[in-house]
């Protein structure tokens, strides 16, 4: 039988793949009226650095945790950004269930083509033939895809946490897309219920197999709101479902959108999180920036 034996969770934002006197490559985005804060106003560029290292730890920490708890097999939970989901067919959920996908790392903000960077990743296609057919007997009808047609194959949510987690590539992954970006999106509610039956569907797996559940993306931005971060995270360390369930979806929007990922990661996980950092990586005065979390449930 399967064994779910934890989960993590971890951004993926660009400001994580490039050091910070890079940052001024990133698009600002501007919100009118957005005013000054003083205080990110005298920000130097050594607590820029600072910041920055204190992540690259975090991401160290939960290399060493999945390293620690040896899965088989790696479901990651993200989101798709138009690479591989497009208009014309957007489901809320899709597995991908073919026998190997590629994922390119390369940063269009470096002028990087997709064809570099890339790294193969075995697929566990029967744990993800297992999960589609757990998850629409629990009353869900998640797409499926066996073939990639965005450039750098998988979406830079699943390619950057492999790259950071996995460097080596040697275990298999699961591949969960979750379309958190484009309205409709799926409620915080349906996110909270489409973990449960997540772990509910590897449970079920009746093969041998360590599973380990990587959600990824957020937390808040390109606007940082960290009362909002804050308030997410004492719900994931109480294990509050009730919280996350019941979370405004006025408030996940955009980049902020991609808590859905943790929703689904922390579901599944059912058991308090431990928060490795936080840290918000402000890139402006005005705000503007990706506030980083990184969690885990073990």
């Amino acid at each position: 039988m399967a064994e779910l034996t934890g989960a993590l969770a971890m951004s993926h934002a660009p400001q994580l793949v490039l050091a910070p006197d890079q940052w001024g490559l990133l698009n600002t985005r501007s919100w009118d009226p957005l005013p000054i804060k003083p205080e990110l106003e005298s920000e130097t560029m050594e607590a820029k650095w600072a910041k920055w290292k204190r992540c690259m730890a975090a991401v160290d920490q939960l290399r060493q945790k999945l390293e620690a708890l040896a899965p088989d097999t790696i479901v990651v939970v993200g989101d798709d950004q138009h690479e591989n989901l497009l208009d014309d067919n957007m489901p809320p959920f899709t597995v991908f269930i073919g026998a190997g996908v590629e994922a390119s790392t390369s940063l269009r903000y470096l002028n990087q083509p997709k064809s570099e960077n890339r790294t193969r990743y075995r697929v566990d296609d029967p744990l993800a033939v297992a999960i589609l057919e757990g998850l629409a007997d629990q009353g869900f009808d998640p797409a499926y895809s066996r073939k990639t047609r965005y450039d750098g194959g998988l979406g830079h949510a699943f390619a950057r946490p492999l790259k950071f987690l996995m460097p080596d590539a040697r275990r298999a992954i699961v591949p969960i897309m979750v379309n958190t970006y484009y309205p409709p999106a799926p409620s915080a509610k349906r996110c909270v219920q489409f973990g449960q039956a997540l772990a509910r569907a590897i449970l079920r797996f009746t093969e041998t197999r360590r599973v380990l559940v990587v959600g990824s993306g957020g937390l808040s931005h390109t606007k940082i709101d960290e009362h909002l971060d804050r308030s997410f995270i004492r719900a994931l360390e109480k294990n509050d479902m009730e919280f996350l369930q019941a979370m405004d979806p006025a408030a996940l929007v955009e980049g902020t959108s991609e808590i859905r990922n943790w929703m689904i990661t922390a579901a599944a996980a059912d058991r308090p999180a431990t928060v490795v950092e936080y840290m918000p990586l402000y890139r402006t005065a005005t705000g503007v920036g990706c506030a980083m979390g990184f969690a885990c449930w073990a």
